[in-house]
């Protein structure tokens, strides 16, 4: 009878025992071993570059301010020209202010006469007309006008010669403030729309007809005053900024200068006249194109400094 006894514990407490302890020491060494291994080529590695600078700033921008013309008087007027005072009442003081009814009367007639002489584009014809119907149609009353007035002169004055001179001075001044040449596109529409008035609307007196349609005459000059004082303004202007460096290449500002140092002699036009058969005195006439303004403009030019002596 077999006796089996069972395998030694020992032995097999040494099979399911864990490894000796030296083997678990070398593990733990190598792993160690590893890591600092991975630590010192890393450290050896080569370190990235560093980031590229910033761009430069973009260049800064240098802003050129522009020379522009200088500015032209309204219309194709003069660059120099005298214009009137305003009076207390914010109106302009002329040779049409503060008219008698008589004055009123005569004035709108030779406002109406140096519109007919040169006004004559097709379409303005009908002032010519108009013109000739007035002075039909009121000749009685008309002459009674110009009666008053000569005896408003000779009554002034002792000496009949110097009566004639007073008067034929102011009628002049009057004709030559509606020939204007600058304000002929506006006063020959006005003149116009008038002159329409005229042959349509129903019959007047003179007087009546003169205080409904005198000043609608005299809007275009003062319009054109006030464009005139707009452009004296914006031309100091100018010439204070930019006279020195720019003004010999600008022909206005040359001709204000001159005008300024010779004492501001206010240029006039070429005037061909025509005689009034009432009053026997020239009436102005002052060709003008209304589409065209004939005025010389000039690119400021810097001007350019003196080479030295010997260069």
């Amino acid at each position: 009878m077999f006796s089996m006894s069972a395998a030694p514990h020992t032995s097999t407490h040494s099979a399911l025992s864990p490894k000796p302890a030296q083997n678990r020491t070398s593990f733990g060494l190598a792993i160690t071993t590893i890591a600092a291994s991975s630590a010192l080529l890393a450290a050896c590695a080569t370190p990235p570059p560093p980031p590229p600078p910033p761009p430069p700033p973009p260049p800064k921008v240098v802003v050129t301010e522009s020379v522009p013309y200088r500015p032209l008087p309204p219309g194709g007027a003069h660059y120099v020209m005298d214009l009137p005072q305003r009076g207390p009442d914010g109106r302009r003081v002329t040779v049409n202010s503060n008219l008698s009814d008589d004055q009123l009367v005569w004035n709108l007639r030779s406002a109406w006469n140096v519109a007919a002489l040169n006004c004559l584009a097709p379409e303005y014809e009908p002032i010519l007309e108009g013109y000739r119907a007035f002075l039909t149609t009121n000749a009685k009353s008309l002459k009674a006008v110009n009666d008053r007035l000569e005896k408003s002169y000779t009554s002034r004055f002792r000496v009949k010669r110097d009566a004639i001179i007073a008067r034929d001075g102011y009628t002049t001044q009057v004709y030559n403030f509606f020939a204007e040449p600058a304000a002929r596109a506006g006063f020959c529409r006005a003149a116009l729309d008038m002159a329409n008035r005229a042959m349509v609307g129903p019959k007047t007196d003179p007087l009546s007809f003169a205080r409904a349609n005198f000043d609608g005459l005299l809007m275009p000059f003062d319009q054109f005053f006030n464009e005139y004082e707009a452009y004296q303004q914006a031309s100091a202007a100018w010439d204070d900024k930019w006279g020195t460096l720019y003004g010999a290449s600008q022909p206005g500002w040359v001709a204000v200068q001159q005008a300024r140092a010779s004492g501001i002699p206010v240029p006039t036009a070429a005037v061909q006249t025509v005689i009034d058969p009432v009053t026997g005195l020239p009436v102005p006439v002052i060709p003008v194109n209304e589409g065209v303004v004939s005025q010389p403009i000039v690119e400021p030019i810097a001007a350019q400094p003196e080479a030295a002596s010997g260069q």
